[in-house]
Order: C-alpha cells, then structure tokens, then sequence
C-alpha cells in the first residue's frame, strides 16, 4: 500500500531531523541558530511518536495481523519502544544531555527497517495469537531498556576515565553526573529485568503447548535467558552492594553489547522455532 511505503520512508527521516536537533544541542559551543532550533525537540518528538502509531495502526489495519511476522517487523517496534522509553525518562529525570546518544542508536535500528522490511503473503496462525503479541512486546520493552541501559553505562565509562585522567573536556561538561548516569543506569537495567522475565515466563507457558518443535535448547531461548542471567547478576550484586558503581556500569555495556551480537547472530546464521515464517 502506498501510503504505507510512505510512512515506512518518512520515519528513518523524522528521526534523523530529531538526532540533529539533539547533537546540536549536546556539541553546538556557541548560540545561534542552530542552538534555537533544539527548543523544537520536544513537540517533534510527539510528531515522531504519532507517525510512528500511525503507522503500526494502518499496518495492523490493512494486513490484518500485529507487526511481528519478521526482523525488520521488529526492529520498527524496537525503534519505537526506545524512544518511547527514552522520552518517559526524559519527562521523568528532566535529563536531556543524553538524548542524542539512544535516538541515534533508535534511529539506526529504523532504518534498517525501513530499507529491508516487506510484507509476507502468508502468515502462520501462531503470529496472531494475542499472548505471542504480548510476549513479542514485553521482550522489545526488555531490550530497549537494555540498550538505554548500555549506553548509560558506556559514557558513565567514558566520563569516569575522562575524570581520573583530568581530561574533562567541553563533551564530557555536558553529560550528567556520574551520580545521575549511575541511577539512570540502574533504573533501566531494573526496567529491562522485569521485562524480560516476563518475556521467559510467557514464553515457557504458552510457547510449548503452541509451537510443534519448541525446544529448551531453542538459540533464542539461551540466548534470552543468558541475558537475563547476566542482568539478574548486575540486579542482585547492585541491590546487595556487592558491585562498585564501575563493576555494574561495565556489565550494562557488555550485556547491551552481547545482546545485539546475539541476537543478529542468531536471526541470521541459526534455526529456531522462533522463526514462524
């Protein structure tokens, strides 16, 4: 459908127009233009969030089905779910420094989408059952707080050297404090815990009994499940004090870094029953 296409087009172009918007604000060192321009950050993020909806609405509506039957189905909702998450912390912590480094990331993720996704002719029945569209949505909500936690973690990183080494040039002047990267960090690990335990619990009751070649040793049930090992890990140690704020920022990064390789990984070189199409 045209309008479909599109939409599917102007997406990967309103978030590169709201990634400029943040990096002029984060590395403009002057005002100006420029730095005016950034004031429209917040009503284009609606803009952004409404095309996006729109969007799922008119997918959902024409091809009768959640968009969820392919990767690059996925990656559009995982575009949306990190900006949606992003901006909920935004309104939550007032904290914008950071907004360029997860949008470009958003914006990467759809555009990738937008270059490859298609629609299938035919959709195995499994794919619209209402308990997999919670399932698929709980897992995206887990890895977008996961790679909003990972890139918290990754400038706490780059801060924390640039401090101990007494560079603390004009970049890192405009990043929060490690204090408030580290409660950012670890609200978002708590965040994609959850979700991702929800996801493992979902999946274990209804994807057996629906799924004819469910398998534990599924790769993207080990996979799933060595990330959450991993946050688990991170959640305890961090609620019991047993990490240093360095230890648990490390670990964000690494398991943000683990779980995209991980996941492309799998979607391209292995089988799984994940794979309904």
């Amino acid at each position: 459908m045209l309008t479909i296409e599109i939409l599917n087009n102007i997406l990967p172009v309103l978030y590169g127009i709201i990634i400029i918007f943040y990096g002029v604000a984060f590395f403009s060192k002057k005002e100006g233009f420029l730095v005016d321009i950034s004031k429209y950050r917040s009503p284009f993020f609606i803009i952004i969030l409404l095309v996006h909806t729109f969007y799922f609405g008119l997918r959902i509506f024409i091809y009768k089905h959640a968009p969820i039957t392919t990767s690059y189905e996925i990656l559009t909702l995982l575009a949306f779910s990190i900006t949606l998450n992003y901006l909920f912390i935004e309104v939550k912590t007032n904290v914008r420094e950071t907004g360029f480094f997860i949008l470009i990331i958003a914006g990467i993720v759809q555009f990738i989408s937008t270059l490859f996704i298609q629609e299938l002719h035919d959709i195995n029945p499994v794919l619209k059952n209402y308990l997999l569209g919670f399932h698929v949505a709980f897992i995206l909500i887990g890895y977008s707080a996961i790679t909003i936690s990972g890139i918290y973690g990754f400038l706490y990183i780059l801060l924390y050297r640039a401090i101990k080494g007494n560079k603390f040039g004009q970049f890192y002047k405009r990043l929060p404090s490690l204090h408030l990267l580290e409660e950012l960090t670890y609200s978002a690990l708590k965040f994609g815990f959850l979700f991702l335990t929800l996801t493992i619990l979902i999946g274990l009751i209804w994807l057996p009994h629906s799924v004819d070649n469910f398998s534990y040793s599924d790769p993207k049930l080990l996979a799933t499940f060595i990330v959450w090992t991993l946050y688990a890990i991170g959640f305890i140690g961090k609620t019991l004090g047993n990490f240093q704020s360095k230890t648990l920022m490390k670990m964000a990064f690494a398991g943000f870094i683990y779980t995209m390789l991980s996941v492309a990984f799998v979607n391209i070189f292995l089988s799984s029953f994940h794979k309904f199409n």
